[in-house]
């Protein structure tokens, strides 16, 4: 529903039609009106395999999640067809969820909400994952922001294989405020999640024989080098085999690239579009890949929201670089575009050293990082819809983004040591929490991430996510001639920063008044997975 629908609906259009006419905003009419409560919403989630068609010939075995609305209204869930992807959740700020989850796998899994400020036990903590066949409820309350989110597996050492098998989806929160804008909507939405993927000669996927807590040598369990404990080929390849051979090891390091781009589980999709103004809601959903996204005729990339919502005011980029994990909202004008013609999103061209790597040239996958990519091409359609003309001013940052000068700071080196990428000189521990990792409900801090190299100058770009409310950007200092700086955009608050080779990022975060443990970790899932993970513990 526009906003011109829900005045209509509730018998203010004429109210409305006269403020117009004198010059003044109508919205606070619809806030006003749109401020009840948005009723409860209870959803039955369940990660089971599948098989889809994705490529010619044979079907590909999948793991995917299949919802239901249990009570609320039928268009929570939208399915995408055709996808492995998991079904859009669309939810209200202040609206309360409950989501059964339940898992049909053969090994434990659980559900984190990317971006969302929720309890503890919300959170989709890996110490919480549930074995196949059993069920956990999440129950929460949705107090974020209007914006494009997404949810994704979150148990140890097996979050990226289980990405990577299909288990993602987008989740979209919506407000009052966002929806006075009048900004495109319905068929004016294009939901774009990008994933890239390797098929083998029967179409099945391709993924790394081993990864986890740094280098089993074993096939049954056994201690990695770096102190982690994993199974190797002979559990459910997890652990850092070498049967799997060094390059592929070197592969698994760098994070597991594709060789081939999907968008919304599709190749290269070519997809028909309207003579009218879109919202593209993109999702970078790959394990590792950096993208620079770009419109192939140098259409200005249109900004208008990131991880944290929707920016104060739109921005006009030539290139959009686009980590793990991260999202943007981009608003694109075909209004005056001929009947028939054709608009390629792109990846353009950048150095793979502008990311970085471990070991050897060659070792980081059969489509390296930085080589131009052609993701999805728009058809433009003789049919007409309408034009949006972006307001001056898009929405108020809440009063916590303010810069605070008197936060106190820590500092978190990012690091690649004796085989492992490490946090604070630290790898990850089910439960552990280190002093300084354990901050009061609702204080602000600022966390200082440096992107060192190791000793043999290794150092490679980390996508860092905490989990809990948005952050905003203070500093980037070093890597100034990074290819990806120019499409970096710090315009609003962030859930997941990327930090370049050599760099230096200050964030502020002002943490969940939510008590509990909660994560930090890189956003490139195969360091996840080796133990770039650490917890951070809110507590009075």
């Amino acid at each position: 529903m526009d906003r011109r629908d829900a005045l209509k609906l509730l018998g203010l259009s004429p109210l409305a039609s006269a403020f117009g006419a004198l010059g003044l905003d109508a919205r606070p009419l619809l806030d006003a009106a749109q401020a009840r409560p948005a009723p409860d919403v209870e959803l039955a989630l369940t990660a089971s395999p599948a098989e889809l068609s994705v490529l010619k010939g044979a079907p590909t075995r999948v793991w995917r999640f299949t919802g239901r609305v249990i009570k609320g209204a039928p268009e929570t869930l939208q399915a995408i067809p055709e996808s492995w992807l998991g079904p859009i959740i669309r939810l209200e700020r202040g609206q309360r969820v409950r989501i059964r989850f339940r898992n049909q796998l053969d090994e434990p899994s659980i559900v984190h909400w990317h971006g969302l400020d929720v309890p503890e036990l919300a959170d989709g903590h890996p110490r919480l994952a549930v074995n196949g066949g059993r069920e956990y409820v999440y129950d929460f309350e949705v107090t974020n922001r209007a914006g494009t989110y997404w949810y994704h597996p979150h148990p140890h050492q097996r979050t990226g294989a289980q990405v990577y098998q299909g288990l993602a989806g987008m989740l979209i929160v919506s407000d009052p405020e966002e929806k006075a804008l009048g900004l495109p909507s319905g068929p004016g939405e294009l939901v774009c999640v990008l994933q890239d993927r390797r098929f083998d000669a029967n179409n099945q996927l391709v993924y790394a024989s081993s990864v986890g807590g740094g280098m089993g040598m074993g096939g049954g369990r056994g201690r990695g080098m770096g102190g982690g404990m994993g199974r190797g080929q002979g559990g459910r390849g997890m652990g850092m085999g070498m049967g799997g051979g060094m390059a592929e090891m070197m592969q698994t390091m760098n994070g597991w690239l594709g060789d081939r781009v999907l968008v919304n589980g599709q190749p290269q999709p070519t997809v028909n579009v309207d003579r009218r103004t879109y919202r593209v809601r993109l999702l970078n959903g790959s394990n590792a890949r950096i993208y620079k996204l770009a419109w192939s005729d140098d259409t200005p990339v249109t900004v208008i929201g990131s991880d944290g919502g929707l920016l104060e005011r739109a921005r006009e980029m030539k290139a959009l670089t686009l980590a793990p994990g991260q999202r943007a909202d981009v608003v694109l004008d075909l209004s005056e575009r001929a009947a028939g013609s054709e608009l390629q999103l792109r990846s353009v061209a950048y150095p793979e050293a502008a990311v970085g790597h471990v070991g050897m040239m060659g070792e980081t996958g059969p489509l390296p990082q930085g080589a131009p990519l052609t993701l999805m091409t728009l058809k433009v359609s003789n049919t007409s819809g309408p034009r949006v003309r972006l307001p001056e001013r898009l929405a108020t940052p809440p009063a916590e983004w303010r810069v605070q000068p008197e936060a106190p700071v820590r500092r978190v080196s990012l690091t690649f040591m004796q085989m492992n990428w490490l946090l604070g000189g630290r790898t990850f521990e089910m439960e552990g929490v280190a002093p300084e990792e354990t901050v009061a409900p609702g204080s602000t801090h600022v966390w200082e991430f440096r992107n060192e190299p190791n000793p043999m100058g290794m150092a490679m770009a980390h996508p860092l996510h905490l989990h809990g409310p948005q952050f905003r950007v203070l500093s980037r200092t070093g890597a100034d001639a990074n290819a990806l700086r120019d499409g970096i955009s710090d315009s609003s608050a962030t859930d997941t920063v990327l930090v370049l080779p050599g760099e230096t990022v200050r964030v502020q975060v002002t943490f969940s008044t939510h008590p509990g443990l909660y994560l930090y970790h890189c956003h490139i899932l195969e360091h996840e997975d080796m133990g770039m993970m650490r917890n951070f513990r809110i507590r009075a």
